[in-house]
C-alpha cells in the first residue's frame, strides 16, 4: 500500500511537470518538492515496517536528524541550474521570503526565515545564521517535548520534561550516536541560552506541569523503550518484537484516553 502511494505521487508529479513543459510555462513556474518531516521509522497503523531514515537517527516527530532532514528539490528552468547539489542547511520558514524575492516583490522585515533566492540561482550564499526547532509535545511515535538548535556542524537537543541536553557534531557523527554534552559545557550553555532566547522572541508555547501526569505510563512508553534509538534498518527479530509490543501498549493507552481533554 505504501509503495503504491509513493508510485502514484511519482506519476502525478511527472504529469504535472510534463504539462508545464507542454504549455511552455516551465520557465515561469517555480516548483518546490519538499516535506514537513522525515519518514516514519516506527510501526504505526497497519504497516509492520514502513520506512527508515538511515544513516540519520529516528524520524517523524523527533528533533533528531531523521525527523528534521527532508527532501528538497527546486525546479525553475533557466534560473535554477539543473542537477546542482547544495549542501547549505535551510529551513521551510525560508520559503516565504524566498518566493517573494524570486518574484521580484519586497520582503517584509521580521520574518522567521531568510531568502534563498541568491543561493538557488548561484548568485551568493545565505546569511550565516543558526537554525531552531520547537516541538513541545509527546507523540505516539515516542518523542518527548523538546527543542533543537543547529549552529554550523553542532546540533543541540534539549528535552523540556527532564531538562537535560545532548550535543552532537554532525560533521563527524551524522547519525547522532555520540553525545558530546559532557565535554562541551561552555558550548552547551551558549547554545541553550540562544535556544531559550529564540523561543521567547517568537513567543513559543511553553510546557506546563500536568496535574494528571502518570509517571508509570510515561516511563513505560518513553523511558523504558527509547523509540528515538530504534534503528529499523539494523533491527533484528527480537528488536522488532520489542518495538511492536511498545506500539501495542501505546495504542492501548491512546484508545483509553481518547475522550480525555488536554
Amino acid at each position: 500500500m505504501y509503495a503504491g502511494v509513493i508510485e502514484t505521487l511519482d506519476d502525478t508529479v511527472g504529469r504535472l511537470l510534463a504539462k508545464l513543459d507542454a504549455l511552455k510555462l516551465a520557465s515561469q513556474t517555480i516548483v518546490i518538492f519538499t516535506s514537513d518531516n522525515g519518514g516514519l521509522h516506527v510501526p504505526e497503523g497497519p504497516h509492520p515496517k514502513v520506512t527508515h531514515n538511515s544513516p540519520y537517527r529516528a524520524g517523524k516527530g523527533f528533533v533528531y536528524e531523521g525527523g528534521l532532514r527532508i527532501p528538497l528539490i527546486v525546479r525553475w528552468p533557466g534560473h535554477v541550474p539543473p542537477a546542482a547539489l547544495v549542501d547549505t542547511p535551510v529551513i521551510n520558514t525560508d520559503w516565504l521570503p524566498t518566493l517573494l524575492g524570486l518574484a521580484g516583490l519586497p520582503v517584509p522585515a521580521g520574518l522567521d526565515g531568510v531568502s534563498l533566492a541568491a543561493l538557488l540561482t548561484e548568485r551568493g550564499p545565505v546569511p550565516k545564521r543558526s537554525l531552531f526547532w520547537h516541538f513541545p509535545h509527546y507523540t505516539n511515535q515516542g518523542s518527548r517535548p523538546s527543542g533543537a538548535m543547529r549552529e554550523g556542524p553542532w546540533m543541540l537537543v534539549e528535552y523540556y520534561d527532564a531538562e537535560n541536553v545532548e550535543l552532537y557534531d554532525l560533521s563527524s557523527d551524522p547519525g547522532q550516536r555520540r553525545d558530546l554534552a559532557a565535554s562541551h559545557s561552555e558550548r552547551i550553555a551558549q547554545m541553550r541560552a540562544a535556544l531559550a532566547d529564540w523561543r521567547r522572541s517568537v513567543k513559543a508555547q511553553e510546557n506546563r506541569p500536568n496535574p494528571n501526569f502518570d509517571f508509570s505510563t510515561y516511563r513505560q512508553l518513553y523511558i523504558d523503550v527509547d523509540a528515538g534509538r530504534f534503528e529499523p534498518a539494523q533491527a533484528d527479530s527480537s528488536q522488532w518484537e520489542s518495538i511492536w509490543r511498545w506500539r501495542k501498549t501505546m495504542n492501548e493507552v491512546l484508545a483509553g484516553n481518547r475522550n480525555v481533554k488536554p
